[in-house]
């Protein structure tokens, strides 16, 4: 191994390993000639030596009024390394009160903040639906309530419909007694009217192309679904924005 690479692994930057060794080869001198040595700003060498001195790297003395560096003897990096494996294995013991504490923090202010999961390309999709019955059955819903768009022009029989997507997803809704109360937004070009269902087979018919949306609303989540090239879903575990749509679904007038 390099002596420059082994600096390095001590958190030496390629400047620092410069002016250490220049200063081990010319033994004891001012920062003044080790930065003429190796052709370093006078300053920053300055600078890097008293890091050094700090850090016990190096000794200093004064001659005539000016600072001199130098290095005793090269086990000051041995030593060096030892120190900094006996401060991480502190470190690493005490790691568990501040993985406490971060924990703590995490838990008080995280919460507050909605968690967000975005699904994309098709088979992202259909485990989007898969999420959506583990949610349902799993926690015993017996309503859930839902948005779709159904123009016209969001149809598009080359395509696949939703079904395709939801694979089983309306029939295990059906064999388990789950009423999905849904809005229709309808027309022909553009979304002009709201039609209320729970027809379940209408409902595994919708379109799934063309910009078509639906909006999935299972108690403290929602989940956005649409229908592009390329089909993207969002997961939203957010108890307030859950609030406003249920809101706004049952004060709707159709």
């Amino acid at each position: 191994m390099k002596i420059h690479d082994y600096l390095e692994y001590l958190w030496f930057s390629k400047k620092e390993s410069e002016i250490y060794l220049a200063l081990y080869k010319l033994w004891t001198q001012p920062a003044s000639i080790v930065a003429k040595y190796i052709w370093f700003e006078r300053t920053y060498t300055y600078k890097a030596l008293n890091d050094f001195a700090e850090k016990n790297l190096l000794s200093v003395t004064e001659k005539n009024w000016i600072k001199h560096f130098f290095i005793p003897d090269i086990s000051v990096l041995k030593k060096y390394l030892q120190n900094q494996k006996e401060r991480y294995g502190k470190m690493e013991e005490n790691f568990h009160m501040i993985e406490t504490e971060l924990l703590q923090y995490d838990k008080k202010f995280s919460t507050k903040l909605p968690k967000i999961n975005i699904h994309d390309w098709h088979e992202s999709i259909k485990n989007l639906y898969e999420d959506i019955l583990e949610e349902v059955l799993g926690n015993g819903y017996i309503s859930i309530k839902m948005f779709a768009s159904n123009t016209v022009m969001s149809q598009d029989w080359r395509n696949e419909n939703k079904n395709n997507y939801t694979r089983d997803f309306f029939e295990k809704m059906k064999l388990n007694n789950v009423h999905v109360d849904t809005f229709l937004g309808n027309w022909i070009w553009i979304m002009e009217s709201i039609w209320k269902t729970q027809d379940l087979n209408e409902l595994a018919n919708l379109p799934a192309s063309n910009s078509s949306i639906q909006i999935f609303v299972v108690w403290k989540i929602v989940y956005i679904l649409i229908f592009k090239e390329i089909p993207y879903g969002i997961r939203f575990d957010s108890e307030d924005l859950a609030r406003a749509l249920h809101f706004l679904f049952e004060n709707l007038k159709v």
